[in-house]
């Protein structure tokens, strides 16, 4: 088992740190791509990351699947070319066969020339049949020499062409994989964020509640503190009831005492 590499790259204006056991150049070429690829969406649109990071998702999805939708024809492809092959092969062997068969017919009508001249005469002309015929199966397979080698050139294309198609639907697998990764980083972020605000809130409702509770209190202290600044005795009487000198605030304390509430309250 190789060691895994670890390799910073930049996806849409952030740094993420990838490890891998592939090359640390093919690691930041996927990076790339699926850079440009959001990228190319931000440019048409405001949404945030988490959206284009979907978006990309689903674009290079799409080249995906296009790719093995080629690559599915192109097997297809192979397939009939290889039966188209194996046809002319079998009618190649058969015009052999023939040509075989053609063969021994004419060395048997030569031996039967030496019996007699009738049935050597009989057998010159079979013979220029027979000589034509494999003329003929013998020009057919000349004809047939062309397309046979056409078919193994196309059919050898046809093998590159599916694996380089193979090796992109390896990369594009790899580079799916790397987002479907962030995506999932994206949501549980979001989710944290959003567990987080709705503590803020409650705190928030809670500091709110105290905060009014606190006013009510507040406001009815001074209420208090008016009524007993109204009922108390003037000033100037104060020396003839030392005995309520403590209970009851003077002019300037309650002053002093208001400006307090008042500080607190705003």
């Amino acid at each position: 088992m190789s060691e895994k590499k670890s390799v910073t790259v930049n996806i849409y204006g952030n740094e993420y740190t990838l490890k891998g056991e592939a090359d640390p150049q093919y690691i930041s070429d996927l990076a790339k791509y699926v850079d440009g690829k959001m990228n190319e969406i931000g440019k048409k649109s405001s949404a945030p990351a988490a959206k284009v990071a979907i978006l990309a998702s689903m674009n290079i999805a799409d080249e995906f699947h296009r790719l093995e939708k080629t690559k599915a024809e192109n097997i297809r492809l192979i397939e009939t070319l290889e039966k188209n092959l194996l046809e002319m092969k079998k009618s190649s062997d058969g015009s052999l066969k023939h040509t075989m068969e053609l063969k021994e017919h004419l060395d048997k009508f030569k031996s039967e020339a030496v019996e007699s001249k009738k049935k050597a005469e009989e057998a010159a002309i079979e013979s220029a049949k027979i000589k034509k015929e494999f003329e003929d199966s013998a020009k057919k397979s000349s004809e047939l020499r062309p397309e046979v080698e056409k078919a193994r050139q196309e059919l050898e294309a046809a093998n590159r062409k599916a694996s380089e198609m193979t090796k992109e639907t390896e990369r594009l697998k790899a580079e799916l994989i790397q987002i479907q990764s962030q995506f999932e980083e994206l949501k549980q972020d979001f989710a944290e964020a959003q567990g987080l605000n709705e503590e803020a809130q409650a705190e928030i409702q809670d500091l709110r509640a105290k905060g009014d509770k606190m006013n009510t209190e507040f406001r009815q202290v001074r209420e208090a503190l008016e009524r007993a600044k109204q009922t108390s005795p003037p000033a100037s009487k104060a020396p003839s009831q030392p005995a309520t000198e403590n209970f009851l605030p003077t002019e300037e304390r309650l002053q002093a005492l208001f400006k307090k509430i008042d500080a607190i309250l705003e």
